[in-house]
């Protein structure tokens, strides 16, 4: 297997869609269908996976894989039984015909229309709904028409004309050619509202049949509503399995009666064409839909153009002068200005007329929607290819080249911040090595600085603080920092009571000084207030000392030496965003000990003292966090890169840092204020904006995560008698918190028993 396919199958989309292996010539080896794209290809790539012969065979062959998303995981099927009958790939079992496919029929030019199902469609008048892939489903959505809308399930009733209509009956009818005698058992059972006696005219039963296509089409909400109003009946009956089986026949209803997007009988012969813009290059995806059928998917890539509008001409000047097939439809995602004369254009290269269209809603916004979707995963597999080729790497010397940089940026970090109006904010650093993502080397921080507010600016400066403070700085020439000795216990008293420093309970032993020239310029100790609260203390650095960050030497010379992993530290408020730069996190409710520590100190000063208590969390070591950029690249403008720049330069290091702007994707430097020369077609260009969209990608996922985690834990967690084992039963029945927030009672207690559905539904509203 070629290494390149992992790098490629890694990217794909946790979406359905058909996938292709590919040879060296593009011929295209094996086509498969998948519910989740990314799980089914690496699937193939895991290495304690056993193919059969045939797999192995066909893995050698290829080269590389491209993917093609749907809506759903029956579109992937029906597109994966068209494209293998069309494309008749050499590893693909070819035995498939329309039978997999069932279709709802209504011959809806009858007297009575009759609904069953059949496994091809004809040519013959008739209504088709599907195709339908459930059997299962499909009958349950058939006993439910039936039902809901009292079809008869008598066949070929035709009037006559010349017949009697029987006692009671509107007019005279024919079942398979005999006259009528009696109504049949769904009649007398109120099933049905008798066509096959003649009971109901062709014109009344013709508005049920009515209904029944409304419904058959999707719109199902108000049948749905009356099953539930049945449902709800059931329930306060106490007859709960015929309310179960409801549900059971709802949750069929919703999922048979999924209209299909890809394949559709009604529709015409048309092209759908999308294009998408990524790093200067334009990706184009064109479906061919040919007898209600998507046949085809065609792929394109072309430069320049000024706006999107001349970028689509071009293309469609340019596809349809050399097409061999033209449809009389063409539906493009982008609007263009001559449009009669484009018209004009494409019609002369074929024997009828073309219609362009632009849609803003509806079914062929819908396949716009679809074919953008898989442009944009077009460029995204292109970007891999790009990985794969190993071009991050070459691109290497010409960005450093451009920045002037002394040393080749093998090690790159890049920042972004993401945040929902405040909340939930996140820092995310993502790291390219030698040019290619080394996703082991990924951290993400919660920001404790912003919480409530939108400060950019102040968030890239403490995820920078708080990321610089794993790198071993060393200390400035002429300084120590040493464990405390007996001999200079003296000094260090005479240094507290000049400073005003409270030290009855000191011990020297607890201390670790800050020495300049053999002379104490400043000190910290750690000791334990109990067994589990162990305590940061007497932070001082003499003023004349103040502004080379000594302070923070010693706090990490204690922390790095304490055998405690939490250490806790009690300021007053001015010093908050000192500690939180350093790492510190703010408690809202601190140990007993602490509080029990400030009565006292406010007992012996006589007066109220205004304390903020902090905790910091020792972790291992961490490797990523240790290691020295070579380059760091700011997600952001000139004000994101100042606010970085300033920590670098507080700091007193020299690591070479960037911003890139997403606008117009321009780079910044320090001390500039103008973006430098890097053409956005390099691959050093391509390189950054690579590093910056995977920078972002990361900080937004993260920040989805911790938010669905906080709405799950606020809806569920603080119901008495759902405990974690309970919360992952519910969600894994109903799909989501807002899903068990709107059902029904009866279903609740189906899953958890009545007392905890009670429960439920009393807190979540």
């Amino acid at each position: 297997m070629k290494k390149g396919l992992n790098k490629i199958i890694a990217k794909a989309p946790n979406a359905p869609g058909i996938y292709k292996f590919l040879d060296e010539d593009k011929k295209v080896l094996y086509v498969g269908k998948a519910k989740d794209l990314r799980k089914r290809l690496q699937s193939y790539v895991r290495p304690s996976a056993k193919h059969g012969t045939k797999t192995e065979k066909m893995l050698e062959s290829a080269e590389s894989v491209e993917w093609v998303e749907t809506n759903s995981e029956v579109e992937a099927l029906i597109l994966e039984d068209n494209t293998v009958k069309t494309l008749q790939p050499k590893y693909n079992v070819l035995l498939k015909d329309d039978k997999n496919f069932q279709y709802i029929k209504v011959t809806i030019d009858k007297d009575y229309p009759e609904v069953y199902t059949v496994r091809r469609i004809e040519k013959d008048g008739a209504k088709y709904f599907g195709p339908k892939t459930n059997g299962t489903d499909v009958q349950r959505l058939m006993e439910s028409v039936k039902k809901i809308f009292k079809l008869c399930s008598q066949k070929n009733i035709t009037v006559d004309k010349k017949g009697t209509p029987l006692k009671g009956a509107k007019v005279a009818v024919k079942v398979g050619g005999t006259k009528a005698k009696r109504p049949c058992l769904d009649y007398h059972i109120k099933r049905c509202t008798g066509p096959c006696a003649g009971v109901v005219s062709p014109e009344e039963y013709r508005e049920q049949i009515d209904q029944a296509l409304q419904f058959l089409s999707g719109d199902f909400k108000p049948a749905i509503e009356a099953i539930k109003k049945q449902m709800r009946q059931f329930a306060d009956e106490k007859k709960f399995e015929r309310a179960a089986s409801l549900r059971d026949h709802i949750m069929a209803i919703e999922k048979s009666a999924h209209r299909q997007l890809i394949t559709d009988t009604n529709l015409p012969d048309r092209d759908v064409i999308a294009y998408v813009e990524d790093l200067g290059k334009n990706y184009f995806v064109l479906f061919q839909i040919r007898g209600g059928k998507l046949i085809g998917q065609e792929r394109f890539i072309s430069e320049g153009g000024e706006s999107p509008a001349e970028v689509m001409e071009a293309f469609l000047t340019d596809y349809y002068s050399r097409a061999a097939d033209i449809p009389k439809e063409v539906i493009i995602s982008i609007e263009v200005k001559e449009v009669k004369v484009l018209q004009d254009y494409i019609s002369s290269q074929t024997d009828h007329k073309v219609k362009l269209v632009h849609p803003r809603a509806g079914q062929k916004d819908q396949l716009i929607e679809l074919a953008e979707k898989n442009a944009r995963s077009y460029a995204q597999q292109s970007r891999v290819r790009w990985m794969a080729e190993k071009k991050g790497e070459q691109a290497l010397p010409d960005l450093q080249k451009a920045l002037k940089l002394q040393e080749l940026p093998k090690r790159i970090e890049c920042y972004d911040i993401s945040h929902l109006s405040g909340t939930e904010t996140v820092g995310s650093m993502v790291v390219f090595k030698k040019g290619e993502s080394a996703k082991a080397d990924y951290r993400q921080l919660r920001l404790r600085s912003t919480i409530g507010k939108i400060d950019d600016y102040k968030s890239i400066e403490e995820v920078i603080n708080r990321r610089l403070n794993y790198l071993e700085e060393k200390l400035p020439d002429g300084y120590k920092i040493n464990k405390a000795k007996k001999k200079d216990f003296d000094s260090m008293i005479k240094i507290a009571e000049k400073i005003n420093f409270h030290h009855r309970d000191w011990d020297y032993k607890h201390f670790y000084l800050l020495e300049k020239d053999k002379k104490i310029v400043g000190f910290c100790r750690s000791y334990d207030l109990s067994d589990k609260v162990h305590r940061i203390g007497a932070l001082w650095v003499d003023e004349k000392e103040k502004g080379k960050k000594l302070g923070y030497h010693l706090l990490a010379k204690v922390i790095v030496r304490s055998k405690a992993k939490r250490l806790y530290l009690m300021c007053h408020p001015e010093l908050e965003e000192y500690y939180l730069k350093f790492g510190f996190e703010l408690l809202r409710e601190p140990p007993k000990e602490l509080k029990d520590l400030h009565k006292k100190f406010e007992k012996n000063s006589g007066k109220k003292i205004d304390i903020v208590y902090f905790a910091y969390q020792k972790k291992k070591k961490d490797t990523s966090f240790t290691s020295t950029p070579d380059l760091i690249v700011i997600d952001g403008g000139k004000g994101q890169l100042q606010s970085a720049h300033q920590v670098l330069f507080d700091r007193g290091l020299n690591i070479p840092i960037i911003a890139l702007a997403k606008k117009e994707e321009e780079v910044f430097i320090p001390g500039k204020s103008d973006p430098i020369n890097l053409p956005k077609d390099s691959e050093a260009s391509y390189l950054l904006q690579r590093i910056r969209d995977e920078a972002h990608r990361f900080a937004i996922e993260h920040n989805r995560s911790s938010r669905d985690k906080k709405m799950v834990k606020s809806g569920l967690d603080a119901i008495p008698g759902v405990g974690p084992k309970m919360k992952k039963k519910l969600l894994m029945y109903f799909g989501s918190v807002h899903k068990i927030k709107e059902a029904p009672q009866v279903v609740l207690e189906q899953v958890v028993g009545e007392e905890v559905a009670r429960r439920i539904k009393e807190k979540l509203i």
